[in-house]
Protein backbone atom coordinates (compact mmCIF):
# COMPACT_ATOMS: atom_id res chain seq x y z
CA UNK A 1 0.00 0.00 0.00
CA UNK A 2 1.31 3.45 -0.86
CA UNK A 3 2.02 5.76 2.06
CA UNK A 4 0.04 9.01 1.80
CA UNK A 5 0.55 12.52 3.12
CA UNK A 6 -2.82 13.85 4.28
CA UNK A 7 -4.01 17.29 5.28
CA UNK A 8 -4.86 16.81 8.95
CA UNK A 9 -6.78 19.28 11.09
CA UNK A 10 -6.82 19.96 14.80
CA UNK A 11 -3.98 20.65 17.19
CA UNK A 12 -3.36 17.04 18.19
CA UNK A 13 -3.45 15.67 14.66
CA UNK A 14 -1.21 18.50 13.53
CA UNK A 15 1.22 17.32 16.17
CA UNK A 16 1.01 13.63 15.34
CA UNK A 17 0.34 13.14 11.66
CA UNK A 18 2.72 12.55 8.77
CA UNK A 19 1.23 15.22 6.53
CA UNK A 20 1.99 18.08 4.21
CA UNK A 21 0.74 21.50 3.23
CA UNK A 22 1.37 20.70 -0.42
CA UNK A 23 -1.50 21.03 -2.87
CA UNK A 24 -3.91 18.15 -2.69
CA UNK A 25 -4.99 15.97 -5.56
CA UNK A 26 -8.76 15.92 -6.29
CA UNK A 27 -9.35 13.16 -3.73
CA UNK A 28 -7.58 15.20 -1.03
CA UNK A 29 -4.43 13.11 -0.88
CA UNK A 30 -1.14 12.80 -2.71
CA UNK A 31 1.08 9.78 -2.65
CA UNK A 32 4.55 10.13 -1.18
CA UNK A 33 6.25 8.80 -4.29
CA UNK A 34 4.66 11.58 -6.34
CA UNK A 35 6.01 14.13 -3.89
CA UNK A 36 9.51 12.70 -3.94
CA UNK A 37 9.67 12.32 -7.71
CA UNK A 38 8.79 15.98 -8.32
CA UNK A 39 11.29 18.80 -7.72
CA UNK A 40 8.83 21.51 -6.66
CA UNK A 41 6.83 19.15 -4.45
CA UNK A 42 10.00 17.87 -2.82
CA UNK A 43 11.08 21.45 -2.20
CA UNK A 44 7.66 22.00 -0.66
CA UNK A 45 8.76 19.82 2.26
CA UNK A 46 11.25 22.49 3.41
CA UNK A 47 8.99 25.37 2.37
CA UNK A 48 6.35 24.00 4.71
CA UNK A 49 8.80 24.18 7.63
CA UNK A 50 9.46 27.85 6.94
CA UNK A 51 5.72 28.35 6.65
CA UNK A 52 5.25 27.93 10.40
CA UNK A 53 7.67 30.74 11.35
CA UNK A 54 5.79 33.71 12.76
CA UNK A 55 6.66 36.60 10.47
CA UNK A 56 4.38 39.39 11.77
CA UNK A 57 5.34 41.13 15.01
CA UNK A 58 1.75 42.15 15.68
CA UNK A 59 0.10 39.05 14.27
CA UNK A 60 0.87 36.48 16.95
CA UNK A 61 -1.27 37.78 19.78
CA UNK A 62 -4.88 38.34 18.71
CA UNK A 63 -6.14 41.45 16.87
CA UNK A 64 -2.73 42.91 16.18
CA UNK A 65 -1.67 42.90 19.84
CA UNK A 66 2.10 42.82 20.16
CA UNK A 67 3.88 40.87 22.87
CA UNK A 68 5.16 44.11 24.36
CA UNK A 69 1.52 44.87 25.23
CA UNK A 70 1.63 41.81 27.50
CA UNK A 71 4.50 43.44 29.44
CA UNK A 72 5.13 46.72 31.25
CA UNK A 73 6.64 48.22 28.08
CA UNK A 74 3.40 49.08 26.30
CA UNK A 75 -0.33 49.33 26.90
CA UNK A 76 -3.11 48.23 24.55
CA UNK A 77 -6.58 49.71 25.03
CA UNK A 78 -9.72 47.56 24.46
CA UNK A 79 -11.02 44.22 25.70
CA UNK A 80 -9.07 41.88 23.46
CA UNK A 81 -6.34 39.40 24.32
CA UNK A 82 -4.06 41.86 26.14
CA UNK A 83 -7.04 42.81 28.32
CA UNK A 84 -7.81 39.15 29.09
CA UNK A 85 -4.13 38.43 29.73
CA UNK A 86 -3.78 41.25 32.24
CA UNK A 87 -7.11 40.31 33.85
CA UNK A 88 -5.55 36.99 34.85
CA UNK A 89 -7.67 34.84 32.53
CA UNK A 90 -4.89 32.52 31.38
CA UNK A 91 -5.90 28.95 32.25
CA UNK A 92 -5.59 25.33 31.12
CA UNK A 93 -8.65 25.80 28.92
CA UNK A 94 -8.02 29.42 27.89
CA UNK A 95 -4.57 30.06 26.39
CA UNK A 96 -5.64 33.69 25.74
CA UNK A 97 -3.17 34.03 22.85
CA UNK A 98 -5.42 32.92 20.02
CA UNK A 99 -7.22 33.96 16.85
CA UNK A 100 -10.86 33.36 17.69
CA UNK A 101 -12.04 33.34 14.08
CA UNK A 102 -9.51 30.66 13.07
CA UNK A 103 -9.80 26.91 13.53
CA UNK A 104 -8.04 25.87 15.64
CA UNK A 105 -8.04 29.27 17.34
CA UNK A 106 -5.08 28.62 19.62
CA UNK A 107 -1.65 29.99 18.73
CA UNK A 108 1.82 29.03 19.98
CA UNK A 109 1.53 25.44 21.27
CA UNK A 110 0.06 23.79 18.14
CA UNK A 111 2.06 26.02 15.80
CA UNK A 112 5.43 25.21 17.35
CA UNK A 113 4.71 21.49 17.37
CA UNK A 114 3.51 21.67 13.78
CA UNK A 115 6.81 23.30 12.86
CA UNK A 116 8.71 20.45 14.55
CA UNK A 117 6.60 17.83 12.81
CA UNK A 118 7.11 19.43 9.41
CA UNK A 119 10.85 19.68 10.07
CA UNK A 120 10.94 15.97 10.89
CA UNK A 121 9.06 15.23 7.67
CA UNK A 122 11.64 17.17 5.69
CA UNK A 123 14.59 15.55 7.46
CA UNK A 124 13.20 12.06 6.86
CA UNK A 125 11.84 12.33 3.34
CA UNK A 126 14.06 14.79 1.50
CA UNK A 127 16.95 12.26 1.27
CA UNK A 128 14.50 9.91 -0.50
CA UNK A 129 13.72 12.39 -3.28
CA UNK A 130 14.79 11.36 -6.78
CA UNK A 131 14.09 14.86 -8.10
CA UNK A 132 16.68 16.74 -6.06
CA UNK A 133 20.44 17.03 -6.31
CA UNK A 134 22.53 15.82 -3.40
CA UNK A 135 23.50 19.43 -2.72
CA UNK A 136 19.84 20.45 -2.45
CA UNK A 137 19.11 17.53 -0.15
CA UNK A 138 22.04 18.27 2.13
CA UNK A 139 21.24 21.97 2.32
CA UNK A 140 17.52 21.61 3.01
CA UNK A 141 17.98 18.86 5.58
CA UNK A 142 20.51 21.08 7.36
CA UNK A 143 18.04 23.98 7.28
CA UNK A 144 15.25 21.74 8.62
CA UNK A 145 17.46 20.70 11.53
CA UNK A 146 18.09 24.35 12.44
CA UNK A 147 14.42 25.21 12.11
CA UNK A 148 13.52 22.29 14.38
CA UNK A 149 15.75 23.88 17.01
CA UNK A 150 14.05 27.24 16.36
CA UNK A 151 10.66 25.76 17.28
CA UNK A 152 12.09 23.99 20.33
CA UNK A 153 13.55 27.33 21.44
CA UNK A 154 10.09 28.92 21.28
CA UNK A 155 8.52 26.01 23.15
CA UNK A 156 11.16 26.35 25.86
CA UNK A 157 10.53 30.08 26.23
CA UNK A 158 6.76 29.68 26.60
CA UNK A 159 6.14 26.16 27.93
CA UNK A 160 9.44 24.91 29.31
CA UNK A 161 11.66 22.07 28.06
CA UNK A 162 9.89 19.57 25.81
CA UNK A 163 10.71 16.00 24.76
CA UNK A 164 12.95 15.83 21.72
CA UNK A 165 11.19 14.22 18.77
CA UNK A 166 13.12 13.18 15.65
CA UNK A 167 10.58 11.01 13.82
CA UNK A 168 7.28 12.08 12.25
CA UNK A 169 4.69 10.35 14.40
CA UNK A 170 2.27 8.17 12.48
CA UNK A 171 -1.44 8.91 12.93
CA UNK A 172 -1.67 5.59 14.80
CA UNK A 173 0.97 6.58 17.38
CA UNK A 174 -0.28 5.76 20.87
CA UNK A 175 2.71 6.46 23.08
CA UNK A 176 1.80 9.95 24.23
CA UNK A 177 1.63 8.88 27.83
CA UNK A 178 5.28 7.81 27.79
CA UNK A 179 6.63 11.23 26.83
CA UNK A 180 8.33 13.06 29.68
CA UNK A 181 9.94 16.46 30.14
CA UNK A 182 13.71 16.54 29.84
CA UNK A 183 15.72 18.81 32.10
CA UNK A 184 16.48 22.26 30.75
CA UNK A 185 20.19 21.37 30.79
CA UNK A 186 19.58 18.31 28.65
CA UNK A 187 17.50 20.20 26.11
CA UNK A 188 19.95 23.12 25.90
CA UNK A 189 22.84 20.72 25.32
CA UNK A 190 20.79 18.78 22.76
CA UNK A 191 20.02 21.93 20.80
CA UNK A 192 23.66 22.97 21.07
CA UNK A 193 24.82 19.60 19.75
CA UNK A 194 22.31 19.69 16.91
CA UNK A 195 23.13 23.16 15.65
CA UNK A 196 26.88 22.78 16.03
CA UNK A 197 26.76 19.52 14.10
CA UNK A 198 25.17 21.45 11.24
CA UNK A 199 27.65 24.33 11.57
CA UNK A 200 30.66 22.04 11.59
CA UNK A 201 29.37 20.13 8.56
CA UNK A 202 30.11 23.18 6.42
CA UNK A 203 26.89 22.70 4.46
CA UNK A 204 25.41 26.12 5.25
CA UNK A 205 27.15 29.47 4.85
CA UNK A 206 27.88 31.64 7.87
CA UNK A 207 25.62 34.26 6.33
CA UNK A 208 23.19 33.87 3.47
CA UNK A 209 23.41 36.14 0.45
CA UNK A 210 20.72 38.82 0.29
CA UNK A 211 18.82 36.79 -2.31
CA UNK A 212 18.64 33.86 0.13
CA UNK A 213 18.17 35.84 3.36
CA UNK A 214 14.94 34.02 4.21
CA UNK A 215 16.92 30.82 4.72
CA UNK A 216 18.68 29.98 7.96
CA UNK A 217 22.46 29.81 8.09
CA UNK A 218 25.24 29.25 10.61
CA UNK A 219 24.63 32.68 12.12
CA UNK A 220 21.04 31.76 12.89
CA UNK A 221 22.14 28.38 14.23
CA UNK A 222 24.61 29.93 16.66
CA UNK A 223 22.10 32.60 17.67
CA UNK A 224 19.52 29.95 18.60
CA UNK A 225 22.13 28.11 20.64
CA UNK A 226 23.17 31.29 22.46
CA UNK A 227 19.61 32.33 23.28
CA UNK A 228 18.71 28.85 24.57
CA UNK A 229 21.79 28.72 26.83
CA UNK A 230 20.91 32.19 28.11
CA UNK A 231 17.39 31.08 28.97
CA UNK A 232 18.65 27.91 30.68
CA UNK A 233 21.14 29.90 32.79
CA UNK A 234 18.64 32.49 34.03
CA UNK A 235 16.80 32.57 37.34
CA UNK A 236 13.67 30.84 36.05
CA UNK A 237 15.60 27.58 35.55
CA UNK A 238 18.79 28.32 37.47
CA UNK A 239 17.84 29.74 40.87
CA UNK A 240 21.01 28.32 42.39
CA UNK A 241 23.10 30.35 39.88
CA UNK A 242 25.02 27.37 38.58
CA UNK A 243 28.23 28.84 37.15
CA UNK A 244 28.64 26.20 34.45
CA UNK A 245 25.35 27.27 32.88
CA UNK A 246 26.37 30.92 32.88
CA UNK A 247 29.73 30.04 31.37
CA UNK A 248 28.00 28.18 28.56
CA UNK A 249 25.81 31.23 27.97
CA UNK A 250 28.82 33.56 27.89
CA UNK A 251 30.75 31.29 25.54
CA UNK A 252 27.79 30.78 23.19
CA UNK A 253 27.27 34.53 22.95
CA UNK A 254 30.96 34.98 22.17
CA UNK A 255 30.70 32.39 19.39
CA UNK A 256 28.17 34.65 17.68
CA UNK A 257 30.26 37.77 18.30
CA UNK A 258 33.30 36.04 16.76
CA UNK A 259 31.56 35.76 13.38
CA UNK A 260 33.19 38.31 11.08
CA UNK A 261 30.11 38.44 8.85
CA UNK A 262 28.17 40.54 11.40
CA UNK A 263 28.77 43.95 12.94
CA UNK A 264 26.85 46.65 14.79
CA UNK A 265 25.51 49.35 12.51
CA UNK A 266 26.35 52.98 13.38
CA UNK A 267 23.65 55.03 15.07
CA UNK A 268 23.10 56.89 11.79
CA UNK A 269 21.81 53.60 10.33
CA UNK A 270 19.99 52.39 13.45
CA UNK A 271 16.52 52.98 11.99
CA UNK A 272 17.39 50.71 9.07
CA UNK A 273 17.39 47.76 11.47
CA UNK A 274 13.62 48.11 11.67
CA UNK A 275 12.57 50.02 8.55
CA UNK A 276 14.33 48.85 5.39
CA UNK A 277 13.66 46.55 2.49
CA UNK A 278 14.18 42.85 3.13
CA UNK A 279 16.81 42.60 0.41
CA UNK A 280 18.88 45.41 1.97
CA UNK A 281 22.02 43.99 3.54
CA UNK A 282 22.19 45.20 7.15
CA UNK A 283 25.38 43.89 8.82
CA UNK A 284 23.85 43.70 12.30
CA UNK A 285 20.84 41.59 11.33
CA UNK A 286 21.34 37.84 11.67
CA UNK A 287 17.79 36.81 10.71
CA UNK A 288 14.56 38.70 10.16
CA UNK A 289 11.07 38.22 8.80
CA UNK A 290 10.69 38.03 5.04
CA UNK A 291 7.12 39.32 5.35
CA UNK A 292 6.56 43.07 5.05
CA UNK A 293 5.04 44.32 8.33
CA UNK A 294 4.35 47.86 7.08
CA UNK A 295 0.71 47.48 8.05
CA UNK A 296 1.92 48.02 11.64
CA UNK A 297 1.74 51.73 10.82
CA UNK A 298 -2.03 51.24 10.71
CA UNK A 299 -2.42 48.97 13.73
CA UNK A 300 0.19 50.11 16.27
CA UNK A 301 1.25 53.68 15.54
CA UNK A 302 0.32 57.37 15.65
CA UNK A 303 -2.63 58.71 13.69
CA UNK A 304 -1.08 60.74 10.89
CA UNK A 305 -4.63 61.36 9.66
CA UNK A 306 -4.61 64.42 11.91
CA UNK A 307 -2.01 66.06 9.64
CA UNK A 308 -3.25 69.65 9.14
CA UNK A 309 -1.73 70.28 5.69
CA UNK A 310 -3.28 67.49 3.59
CA UNK A 311 -6.03 64.89 3.68
CA UNK A 312 -4.56 61.62 4.97
CA UNK A 313 -6.42 58.48 6.02
CA UNK A 314 -6.84 57.82 9.73
CA UNK A 315 -5.33 54.70 11.30
CA UNK A 316 -7.32 51.81 12.72
CA UNK A 317 -5.62 51.76 16.12
CA UNK A 318 -2.69 53.32 17.96
CA UNK A 319 -2.17 49.87 19.50
CA UNK A 320 0.99 49.49 21.55
CA UNK A 321 1.41 52.71 23.51
CA UNK A 322 4.75 52.93 25.34
CA UNK A 323 4.40 53.24 29.11
CA UNK A 324 5.96 55.81 31.38
CA UNK A 325 7.95 52.96 32.94
CA UNK A 326 9.62 52.33 29.57
CA UNK A 327 10.23 56.04 28.96
CA UNK A 328 11.88 56.30 32.40
CA UNK A 329 14.45 53.70 31.32
CA UNK A 330 16.00 55.94 28.67
CA UNK A 331 19.03 57.66 30.18
CA UNK A 332 20.04 61.26 29.82
CA UNK A 333 22.96 61.91 27.48
CA UNK A 334 25.34 61.96 30.48
CA UNK A 335 24.33 58.41 31.40
CA UNK A 336 22.12 59.34 34.34
CA UNK A 337 18.69 57.81 34.72
CA UNK A 338 16.15 60.64 34.75
CA UNK A 339 14.18 59.79 37.90
CA UNK A 340 13.91 57.51 40.89
CA UNK A 341 10.55 56.34 42.19
CA UNK A 342 9.62 57.57 45.66
CA UNK A 343 7.22 54.68 46.27
CA UNK A 344 5.70 51.62 44.62
CA UNK A 345 3.06 53.62 42.75
CA UNK A 346 5.57 55.20 40.32
CA UNK A 347 3.45 58.35 40.55
CA UNK A 348 5.83 60.27 42.81
CA UNK A 349 9.39 60.67 41.58
CA UNK A 350 12.60 62.46 42.39
CA UNK A 351 14.55 63.88 39.46
CA UNK A 352 18.19 62.81 39.69
CA UNK A 353 20.64 65.72 40.07
CA UNK A 354 22.48 64.77 36.89
CA UNK A 355 19.19 64.76 34.93
CA UNK A 356 18.19 68.12 36.40
CA UNK A 357 21.56 69.51 35.30
CA UNK A 358 20.60 68.67 31.70
CA UNK A 359 17.20 70.34 32.03
CA UNK A 360 14.93 67.43 32.94
CA UNK A 361 11.83 68.70 34.72
CA UNK A 362 8.23 67.60 35.20
CA UNK A 363 7.28 70.89 36.79
CA UNK A 364 4.81 73.16 34.91
CA UNK A 365 6.63 74.59 31.92
CA UNK A 366 9.37 71.98 32.24
CA UNK A 367 10.80 69.62 29.65
CA UNK A 368 11.28 65.90 30.40
CA UNK A 369 12.18 64.94 26.82
CA UNK A 370 15.36 66.82 25.92
CA UNK A 371 18.92 65.46 26.15
CA UNK A 372 17.86 61.82 26.25
CA UNK A 373 19.57 58.71 24.87
CA UNK A 374 19.49 58.85 21.05
CA UNK A 375 17.42 55.65 20.95
CA UNK A 376 14.58 57.48 22.70
CA UNK A 377 14.04 59.62 19.61
CA UNK A 378 14.05 56.55 17.32
CA UNK A 379 11.71 54.48 19.47
CA UNK A 380 9.20 56.85 21.10
CA UNK A 381 6.87 59.61 19.92
CA UNK A 382 6.22 62.11 22.71
CA UNK A 383 4.65 65.54 23.13
CA UNK A 384 6.35 67.93 20.73
CA UNK A 385 8.18 65.25 18.74
CA UNK A 386 8.89 65.94 15.08
CA UNK A 387 7.72 62.83 13.23
CA UNK A 388 8.97 64.05 9.85
CA UNK A 389 7.24 64.66 6.53
CA UNK A 390 4.47 62.35 5.28
CA UNK A 391 4.73 60.88 1.80
CA UNK A 392 4.32 63.44 -1.01
CA UNK A 393 3.99 66.31 1.50
CA UNK A 394 6.23 69.24 2.46
CA UNK A 395 5.42 70.09 6.10
CA UNK A 396 6.64 68.15 9.13
CA UNK A 397 4.09 66.40 11.33
CA UNK A 398 4.50 67.48 14.97
CA UNK A 399 3.09 65.18 17.65
CA UNK A 400 0.92 66.84 20.30
CA UNK A 401 -0.13 64.50 23.10
CA UNK A 402 -1.57 66.99 25.58
CA UNK A 403 -5.25 66.71 26.51
CA UNK A 404 -7.44 68.05 23.72
CA UNK A 405 -4.73 67.98 21.04
CA UNK A 406 -4.95 65.99 17.81
CA UNK A 407 -2.99 63.11 19.33
CA UNK A 408 -4.00 63.98 22.86
CA UNK A 409 -4.18 61.78 25.92
CA UNK A 410 -7.14 59.36 25.92
CA UNK A 411 -8.73 58.58 29.29
CA UNK A 412 -10.91 55.75 27.94
CA UNK A 413 -9.13 52.39 28.03
CA UNK A 414 -12.06 50.04 27.37
CA UNK A 415 -12.06 50.22 23.58
CA UNK A 416 -9.59 50.41 20.72
CA UNK A 417 -8.53 53.95 20.05
CA UNK A 418 -6.59 56.13 17.67
CA UNK A 419 -5.27 58.17 20.59
CA UNK A 420 -2.79 56.94 23.17
CA UNK A 421 -3.86 56.18 26.73
CA UNK A 422 -0.29 56.65 28.00
CA UNK A 423 0.72 59.90 26.32
CA UNK A 424 3.22 58.18 24.03
CA UNK A 425 3.22 56.43 20.67
CA UNK A 426 5.41 53.69 19.25
CA UNK A 427 7.93 54.82 16.62
CA UNK A 428 10.62 52.15 16.40
CA UNK A 429 9.44 50.17 13.38
CA UNK A 430 7.10 52.89 12.08
CA UNK A 431 7.71 55.66 9.53
CA UNK A 432 5.70 58.77 8.77
CA UNK A 433 5.92 58.47 5.00
CA UNK A 434 3.95 55.26 5.08
CA UNK A 435 1.11 57.78 4.94
CA UNK A 436 0.30 60.29 2.25
CA UNK A 437 -2.60 62.20 0.69
CA UNK A 438 -5.38 60.33 -1.12
CA UNK A 439 -4.20 56.97 0.23
CA UNK A 440 -0.71 57.28 -1.25
CA UNK A 441 2.23 56.03 0.75
CA UNK A 442 5.90 55.23 0.66
CA UNK A 443 7.06 51.71 -0.08
CA UNK A 444 9.75 51.06 2.51
CA UNK A 445 9.32 47.71 4.24
CA UNK A 446 9.14 46.83 7.92
CA UNK A 447 10.66 43.42 8.68
CA UNK A 448 10.50 42.02 12.22
CA UNK A 449 14.04 41.23 13.40
CA UNK A 450 14.46 37.81 15.00
CA UNK A 451 18.16 38.04 15.84
CA UNK A 452 20.62 40.93 15.69
CA UNK A 453 24.16 41.21 16.96
CA UNK A 454 23.47 43.63 19.82
CA UNK A 455 21.60 40.87 21.67
CA UNK A 456 24.74 38.82 22.03
CA UNK A 457 26.84 41.65 23.41
CA UNK A 458 24.22 42.10 26.11
CA UNK A 459 23.87 38.34 26.63
CA UNK A 460 27.60 38.14 27.20
CA UNK A 461 27.58 41.18 29.49
CA UNK A 462 24.84 39.60 31.62
CA UNK A 463 26.47 36.17 31.75
CA UNK A 464 29.89 37.59 32.68
CA UNK A 465 28.32 39.79 35.35
CA UNK A 466 26.72 36.67 36.85
CA UNK A 467 30.18 35.08 36.81
CA UNK A 468 31.73 38.06 38.58
CA UNK A 469 33.85 39.06 35.60
CA UNK A 470 32.87 42.72 35.77
CA UNK A 471 35.72 44.01 33.62
CA UNK A 472 34.70 42.00 30.58
CA UNK A 473 31.00 42.43 31.31
CA UNK A 474 31.53 46.19 31.15
CA UNK A 475 33.45 45.86 27.91
CA UNK A 476 30.56 44.01 26.24
CA UNK A 477 27.96 46.37 27.68
CA UNK A 478 29.82 49.45 26.45
CA UNK A 479 29.77 48.20 22.85
CA UNK A 480 26.00 48.68 22.76
CA UNK A 481 26.00 51.85 24.86
CA UNK A 482 28.67 53.54 22.79
CA UNK A 483 26.90 52.79 19.53
CA UNK A 484 23.98 54.87 20.86
CA UNK A 485 26.36 57.66 21.89
CA UNK A 486 25.97 56.90 25.59
CA UNK A 487 29.05 57.17 27.84
CA UNK A 488 30.94 54.14 29.10
CA UNK A 489 29.10 52.67 32.05
CA UNK A 490 32.16 53.43 34.22
CA UNK A 491 31.55 57.14 33.56
CA UNK A 492 27.89 57.27 34.62
CA UNK A 493 26.97 58.78 38.01
CA UNK A 494 27.41 56.41 40.94
CA UNK A 495 29.27 53.69 39.05
CA UNK A 496 30.53 50.73 41.06
CA UNK A 497 32.22 47.60 39.76
CA UNK A 498 29.71 45.45 41.61
CA UNK A 499 26.89 43.07 40.81
CA UNK A 500 24.32 45.27 42.55
CA UNK A 501 25.18 48.24 40.34
CA UNK A 502 25.97 46.51 37.05
CA UNK A 503 23.18 43.95 36.76
CA UNK A 504 20.31 46.47 36.98
CA UNK A 505 22.04 48.65 34.39
CA UNK A 506 22.64 45.69 32.07
CA UNK A 507 18.97 44.79 32.33
CA UNK A 508 17.97 48.39 31.76
CA UNK A 509 20.23 48.55 28.70
CA UNK A 510 18.57 45.45 27.33
CA UNK A 511 15.12 46.89 27.92
CA UNK A 512 16.03 50.09 26.07
CA UNK A 513 17.91 48.46 23.21
CA UNK A 514 15.19 45.90 22.46
CA UNK A 515 12.06 47.77 23.47
CA UNK A 516 9.08 47.08 21.22
CA UNK A 517 10.86 44.11 19.63
CA UNK A 518 9.18 41.44 21.82
CA UNK A 519 12.24 40.64 23.97
CA UNK A 520 10.83 42.08 27.20
CA UNK A 521 8.19 39.34 27.37
CA UNK A 522 10.86 36.65 27.71
CA UNK A 523 13.25 38.70 29.83
CA UNK A 524 10.62 39.31 32.52
CA UNK A 525 10.09 35.57 32.76
CA UNK A 526 13.63 34.31 32.73
CA UNK A 527 14.58 36.92 35.35
CA UNK A 528 11.44 36.02 37.40
CA UNK A 529 10.56 39.69 37.92
CA UNK A 530 6.88 39.63 36.95
CA UNK A 531 5.80 40.20 40.54
CA UNK A 532 7.84 43.41 40.62
CA UNK A 533 7.12 44.73 37.13
CA UNK A 534 3.69 43.59 35.94
CA UNK A 535 1.29 44.82 38.62
CA UNK A 536 0.29 48.03 36.79
CA UNK A 537 1.47 50.55 34.21
CA UNK A 538 1.47 54.35 34.16
CA UNK A 539 1.47 57.12 31.57
CA UNK A 540 2.01 60.86 31.35
CA UNK A 541 -1.12 63.02 31.15
CA UNK A 542 -0.12 66.45 29.85
CA UNK A 543 -2.30 69.54 29.90
CA UNK A 544 -1.65 72.90 28.27
CA UNK A 545 -2.40 76.06 30.21
CA UNK A 546 -3.66 79.37 28.92
CA UNK A 547 -0.09 80.61 29.15
CA UNK A 548 1.02 77.88 26.74
CA UNK A 549 2.96 76.00 29.42
CA UNK A 550 2.64 72.25 29.79
CA UNK A 551 1.82 70.57 33.10
CA UNK A 552 2.74 66.92 33.68
CA UNK A 553 0.81 64.35 35.69
CA UNK A 554 1.93 60.76 36.06
CA UNK A 555 -1.20 58.63 36.02
CA UNK A 556 -1.90 54.94 36.61
CA UNK A 557 -3.48 53.43 33.49
CA UNK A 558 -4.70 50.17 35.00
CA UNK A 559 -3.86 47.40 37.45
CA UNK A 560 -2.77 44.00 36.15
CA UNK A 561 -3.27 40.45 37.37
CA UNK A 562 -0.60 38.97 35.09
CA UNK A 563 2.23 38.93 37.60
CA UNK A 564 1.77 35.60 39.39
CA UNK A 565 3.96 32.54 38.92
CA UNK A 566 1.26 31.10 36.63
CA UNK A 567 2.41 33.60 34.04
CA UNK A 568 6.06 32.55 34.16
CA UNK A 569 5.60 29.32 32.19
CA UNK A 570 2.44 28.64 30.22
CA UNK A 571 0.60 25.37 30.89
CA UNK A 572 0.21 22.51 28.45
CA UNK A 573 -3.32 23.00 27.03
CA UNK A 574 -5.90 20.85 28.74
CA UNK A 575 -6.81 18.51 25.86
CA UNK A 576 -3.20 17.60 25.17
CA UNK A 577 -2.34 17.42 28.86
CA UNK A 578 -4.95 14.66 29.22
CA UNK A 579 -3.18 12.62 26.54
CA UNK A 580 0.41 13.43 27.56
CA UNK A 581 -0.01 12.14 31.10
CA UNK A 582 3.73 11.64 31.54
CA UNK A 583 4.37 15.34 31.07
CA UNK A 584 4.32 17.44 34.22
CA UNK A 585 2.67 20.83 34.16
CA UNK A 586 4.79 23.80 35.30
CA UNK A 587 4.96 23.95 39.08
CA UNK A 588 2.48 26.83 39.42
CA UNK A 589 -0.09 24.86 37.40
CA UNK A 590 0.14 21.57 39.29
Amino acid sequence: MKKTISILLGALLLLTGCNSVLEKTPDGQITLDKVLSNQSRSQGLISAVYGEVYTGRDQVSFVMNTFDCLTDNAFWAATYDAYEWHNGQLSLSNPVIKWSWSSPSEQLWPDFWRGIRLANNAIKYLPQSSALTQQEIDRWVAEARILRCWYYMWLLEFYGPMPWVEEPFEATYSGWGSLTRPTVDWLADKISSEVMDVVQSGILPNRQAASEAMHVDNGVAKAIRARVYMFAASALYNPEKNRERWQKAADAAQDVLNMSEYDLVPMSDYKKLFVSNFTDEIPEIIWRSWSDNSHINNTNAVDVGNYPYASINHIWNCGESPTQELVDCFEMTNGALPVTYNDDTHLSVTVTPEAAALGYSEEPGGDPYSNRDARFYVDILYNGADYGVPYNCTQNYIIDTYVGAANGFNDVISQETQRSCTGYYSRKDKYVDFWGPSGGWGKTQVCWVFFRLAEFYLNRAEALCELGDYENAVRALNKVRNRAGQPDIEDVPGYEASYDFLMPRIRNERRVEFCLEQGRFMDQRRWKILSQTNRFVTGMRITKGDDGKFSYERRKIRDYQSYTDKYLVMPIPLDDAKKMVGMTQPEAWQ
